[in-house]
């Protein structure tokens, strides 16, 4: 929704796919062009029709991070962690190149897990930082149903490393190494170590918004955060939201699908 306002260039998934041809980026002009050829969101109960994967949108675009900036952007927390020299000129050339196929005068991208907040600001000195917190309870039932974790070697381990102290490990031991208890200890050790790292290392630049709000109002939560961002509000975002999602509370889940032992846990 963010990435509709006019101002913001983006990675795409044609660029998440062929990091090393940043040219395919000119695709997303046709979204500017139209607005029947921006992608749409869709709710984890939503299939997504053929059409719809033939639009062009934002993606989270890991295959560029991993290109310029190895696996451990993919499954380290990054703590404490600044990036090399070679890793900040590859992805700051990417921005670059993403902004002039594209037109625009801003970059925002969306990543998930781990807030990497002390490697990224040393790649962008002035970047902001939107953290969007959610109940945990809803996140972890969410991990406990995607493909990319359900039945996968993260319900075994942590899903990144240098994150987890031995008295998280502990504590996860102490409810025989369960699969839902280890997402919820790594919910609570992200969440926790975004809010440490910013208070260290962007403290007057970082915001922090909840789900909750954003579903209650959304027009509202994106006034406040293209306002943080510095943008001019523009209409664009809202018809975005009128016209696109249908916003929906997803978080009364956890409580149909987990038992009352569980939801303890």
């Amino acid at each position: 929704a963010l990435c509709s306002h006019p101002d913001i260039g983006w990675f795409s998934p044609q660029m998440n796919r062929l990091p090393r041809f940043p040219a395919v980026l000119l695709l997303a002009r046709l979204a500017d062009l139209n607005d029947s050829l921006r992608k749409s969101i869709n709710r984890s109960d939503q299939r997504r029709s053929w059409t719809e994967k033939l639009r062009v949108g934002p993606a989270e675009s890991y295959g560029v991070w991993q290109h310029c900036c190895g696996e451990k952007f993919l499954f380290d927390f990054l703590l404490d962690v600044e990036s090399t020299e070679a890793e900040r000129r590859c992805i700051r050339r990417m921005v670059a190149k993403a902004l002039r196929y594209e037109g625009k005068e801003r970059f925002a991208t969306k990543i998930t897990g781990p807030a990497r907040i002390r490697y990224l600001a040393s790649i962008f000195d002035d970047a902001l930082f939107v953290h969007v917190v959610r109940d945990g309870r809803a996140v972890v039932q969410s991990l406990m149903k995607v493909h990319f974790w359900k039945g996968t070697w993260r319900e075994r381990q942590p899903a990144w490393r240098n994150g987890l102290l031995e008295r998280h490990l502990a504590r996860w031991r102490e409810f025989e190494r369960s699969p839902l208890a280890l997402a919820a200890i790594q919910w609570s050790v992200v969440v926790e170590g975004a809010r440490d790292e910013a208070a260290r290392f962007a403290p007057d630049r970082y915001a922090e918004l909840r789900y909750e709000d954003f579903v209650a109002d959304p027009h509202r939560v994106l006034d406040e955060i293209t306002a943080f961002c510095g943008l001019d509000r523009s209409a664009k975002v809202h018809e975005f939201v009128d016209a696109r999602i249908e916003v929906r509370d997803m978080n009364f889940r956890w409580a149909e699908r987990f038992d009352a032992g569980e939801i303890e846990m």
